[in-house]
């Protein structure tokens, strides 16, 4: 009986951070570039920075998140940053609660590899 509490307080602080939380992939950080630099960085209508920079997503990246470069006298520049499921979160099947707190939190999906570095080359207007 003593070693039931430790264990259930255990399970209870488990289950407070999923699989994919814990063990996943969660970096949200993506380098832009452009040629030429200086072109404005937006995500959903919000600027993040100017090229070239390394910026930081928002959680909720499911189903990708469309980056916008803009440069005064260049035509807009869109790209599209895609997000692939997390595989260590099928673990969250064995502890079901941490399934919603993965996909609460948006630590489902991860950045795809192949868009954690972007380049863009502006056009005359």
């Amino acid at each position: 009986m003593k070693y039931i509490k430790p264990i259930f307080l255990c399970a209870l602080l488990l289950s407070l951070a999923g699989c994919a939380s814990i063990a996943g992939d969660n970096t949200r950080a993506v380098r832009v570039d452009s040629s030429p630099a200086g072109a404005a960085i937006y995500v959903d209508n919000q600027q993040y920075g100017v090229t070239p920079a390394v910026i930081t997503l928002p959680t909720y990246i499911y189903g990708g998140k469309s980056i916008t470069l803009r440069k005064r006298s260049y035509q807009d520049q869109s790209m599209m940053v895609n997000s692939k499921f997390q595989p260590v979160a099928l673990f969250d099947i064995l502890l079901w609660p941490t399934l919603l707190i993965d996909a609460a939190t948006g630590d489902l999906v991860k950045v795809d590899p192949a868009n954690l570095n972007l380049h863009a080359k502006l056009d005359h207007v």
